[in-house]
């Protein structure tokens, strides 16, 4: 689409116009979806942080609950990890759907991570999710091979989604480098 036509909605001005027709070869669904979840990641680490400061300031000994510093860090952490799984799935020479359901694969398990532990972080519940008995509040306990099998699933889908994005892009590179 023209830069013109874009620039010609009402919200969107000719410079990011010029910017979107630039960009939109390169813009995915995997390369999309991870620099989406890479905003939302790094939204949710800063408001994450207003949390955790919050709790710094009302506790008599000035620290935030493990799990909300656990949290705020990890989500910083994954926003900039969204960032760089965009840059892979780019060059990845797998089909855009085995990236998408890499990118699926990885992402869903790094906004569970961070929602599990702000949730233990708000709740106060346990200062570790992986020493039975697994509460979630006060009245609620989940089964130890629950836990376990959310852990396995979470490593497997986070490092196998990652790899085979990690994957496509080595084989990118084996393809198109001269060889020696």
């Amino acid at each position: 689409m023209p830069a013109r036509l874009l620039a010609s909605h009402p919200d969107v001005t000719l410079a990011a116009a010029q910017r979107i027709a630039a960009l939109a070869p390169y813009m995915t669904p995997s390369v999309t979806i991870n620099l989406g979840l890479g905003g939302y990641h790094l939204m949710m680490g800063l408001l994450l942080g207003v949390v955790k400061y919050q709790q710094i300031h009302a506790s008599k000994t000035y620290t935030a609950h493990p799990y909300i510093s656990t949290a705020h860090r990890a989500s910083l952490m994954y926003g900039f990890a969204s960032a760089q799984l965009a840059g892979i799935a780019l060059l990845s020479s797998y089909s855009e759907r085995t990236n998408v359901w890499a990118t699926i694969a990885t992402q869903s398990f790094f906004v569970q991570a961070v929602l599990t532990y702000a949730a233990h972080g708000l709740l106060r519940d346990t200062t570790n999710q992986l020493k039975p008995p697994h509460r979630v509040g006060e009245k609620h306990a989940i089964p130890p091979w629950m836990v376990k099998g959310f852990m396995w699933s979470l490593i497997a889908a986070e490092v196998g989604g990652c790899g085979v994005l990690i994957a496509g892009m080595i084989k990118t590179f084996l393809d198109v480098l001269p060889r020696a």
